[in-house]
């Protein structure tokens, strides 16, 4: 062979090699590629409304909770069976002033995402913001008559400076409360009274919690790839959390579905772990081996706008609230629409939950039915109401959430109160879930379906909602005996238990019996299919979902 030639031919034949063996170098990547892709499971859930606002201040609705009892964490989280367990506290408080004062060592492991120190001054900085008149945060008023000077300085008599807390040192917290309260730790774990860090809230100003870029957190999870409006995210796992050997999962992909059907197809699909179902659907489903049915403490309501600045409307007439408020057959509702383990309520608290400390007695069963369907009575005061205000008949909207529930509901109570309430027109307005969430806040309506599951358990939870000038109320109800009642089992009655379960007792008599402020619909229930390889996705009968132990096998 020439010389050339051969040349040429080695030349080839170490051109081939190379490039095989690039191309085994690249088989091999992509195959550990898809081998790392099928260990890394991300778990896959959904919600049925995008997220309004994931800062602990402003957050006002039960997706933003939910949102934010992931990512963000206090001295406390509650434990897998619901009870209230270390967090950022290195360890129970030392007492003092028979109770009255607090202090909290900061655990010395607690770090931010971006990975500054949680301090004892975050806390500080946290409180004192949420209780500044100038934040207008929704739910300073949990801190009312608990946490020294709160309500002072929500009526804007004293400087949030003044507030019961304060920093010793970066790592001792003081908290002064006005009274022991048998549900201090209870409320230590929800997002009201989780740390802030000061300089990068400032930094970010007004757009703080608006999508993750603008967020820092101190829990489980990170939020990843929200952008304020979209209607997917992610949970990351948040590798500077201090106890991040126990949380198992990488990612958890969240999906908005407003549809049941459609939630069903991406679950069929393997694109969601787990789905919530109802009417129908629960029929179709309740015999397969991943159906599940639980009940929960969520009150489901309607509220009636009164009036606000000094403006009344028609439904300022007592008669003609008693009268919705009666002329709905709840059992339809729940038996045959929901199907999943609600049950009719007639009442603001659910049953089956919370206790009288002395006789033991279901707080609901106590105080009995306060506001239930009776066609007769309701056609009564009906006609009293529509002559006391001078008309024949009355057109009312109801405004509620879109989801394919939501629209179904208010089709019902728009063909019972039609039905039951002769010369009312009940016009139905179907907005997106933050839509309804503003318009509440805003009493920005006419009637509105929506509800609270509370945060804790005790009765005060749902009561305190209905306060004069409460973020929770928008209804224009007030009532100087009914703040008094509730005020007091927040302060002054808290040494003396069965006296403040009395009151809370009487305050949601006048609330209902007296005052019919809400129609009650139903306690709320939970029927969803799960995939069996999903564990520790953990609910409690009250309180927003905890996803620190979820994972997927």
């Amino acid at each position: 062979m020439h010389k050339t030639a051969r040349k040429m031919v080695v030349a080839l034949s170490l051109l081939c090699l190379l490039v095989l063996t690039a191309c085994q170098s690249g088989d091999k990547g992509e195959s550990e590629k898809v081998t790392s892709e099928k260990k890394a499971k991300v778990v896959n859930i959904m919600e049925t409304s995008g997220i309004p606002n994931a800062s602990p201040t402003l957050a006002d609705n039960s997706v933003s909770f939910r949102v934010i009892n992931q990512i963000f964490e206090g001295l406390y989280r509650l434990d897998k069976n619901g009870k209230p367990a270390l967090a950022l506290a290195a360890s129970e408080p030392e007492e003092k002033d028979g109770g009255k004062t607090l202090i909290f060592k900061i655990r010395d492991d607690a770090k931010w995402s971006n990975g500054d120190p949680v301090t004892a001054h975050d806390f500080e900085y946290a409180w004192k913001k949420i209780v500044d008149p100038k934040t207008a945060a929704a739910y300073g008023p949990q801190m009312e008559e608990i946490v020294k000077n709160a309500t002072q300085i929500l009526k804007g008599e004293m400087s949030p400076d003044e507030l019961g807390i304060k920093a010793l040192d970066d790592k001792t917290l003081q908290i002064e409360l006005e009274n022991p309260v048998p549900i201090f730790k209870e409320l230590l774990t929800t997002g009201t009274f989780f740390p802030q860090n000061q300089a990068f809230v400032e930094k970010q100003g007004d757009r703080y919690g608006t999508k993750s870029d603008t967020l820092i957190s101190n829990g489980p999870y990170k939020l990843e790839n929200w952008n304020g409006t979209n209607m997917t995210w992610d949970y990351v796992k948040n590798p500077t959390y201090w106890d991040k050997k126990n949380v198992p999962t990488e990612k958890i992909h969240v999906t908005v579905v407003k549809d049941t059907n459609a939630a069903l197809n991406l679950y069929n699909t393997n694109k969601l772990d787990r789905v919530e179902l109802d009417g129908e659907f629960v029929k179709q489903y309740k015999d397969d081996k991943n159906f599940h049915k639980e009940a929960t403490g969520r009150s489901v309501y309607m509220k009636m706008n009164q009036g606000k600045d000094g403006m009344k409307t028609d439904l300022a007439n007592l008669n003609l609230r008693r009268a919705l408020a009666m002329a709905i057959d709840k059992t339809g509702m729940v038996n045959t629409l929901l199907a999943n383990g609600s049950k009719a309520l007639n009442g603001d608290v659910p049953a089956d939950i919370m206790f009288d400390p002395e006789t033991k007695e279901d707080f609901r069963k106590q105080n009995g039915d306060l506001l239930k369907f009776d066609q007769q009575e309701a056609i009564s005061a009906w006609k009293q109401g529509l002559k006391e205000i001078g008309k024949s008949e009355l057109t009312l909207t109801l405004t509620s959430g879109d989801t394919s529930l939501q629209r179904k509901q208010t089709e019902f109570i728009q063909n019972q109160l039609e039905e039951n309430l002769p010369g009312l027109t009940i016009k139905l307005k179907n907005v997106t879930n933050q839509a309804s969430f503003q318009a509440d806040v805003t009493q920005d309506f006419e009637l509105l379906l929506g509800g609270w599951g509370g945060d804790y358990q005790d009765p005060l939870t749902y009561l305190n909602l209905f306060l004069t000038n409460s973020p929770g109320n928008h209804t224009g109800f007030s009532d100087a005996k009914y703040d008094e009642l509730v005020l007091g089992a927040k302060g002054k009655l808290s040494a003396d238990p069965e006296k403040r379960w009395q009151a809370l007792l009487e305050a949601e008599q006048i609330l209902l019996k007296d005052n019919a402020v809400l129609i009650p619909l139903y306690q709320g229930g939970r029927a969803y299919l799960q995939k069996s390889n999903l564990k520790n996705y953990t609910t409690y009968p009250i309180g927003s979902e905890n996803y620190k132990w979820i994972e997927k096998n």
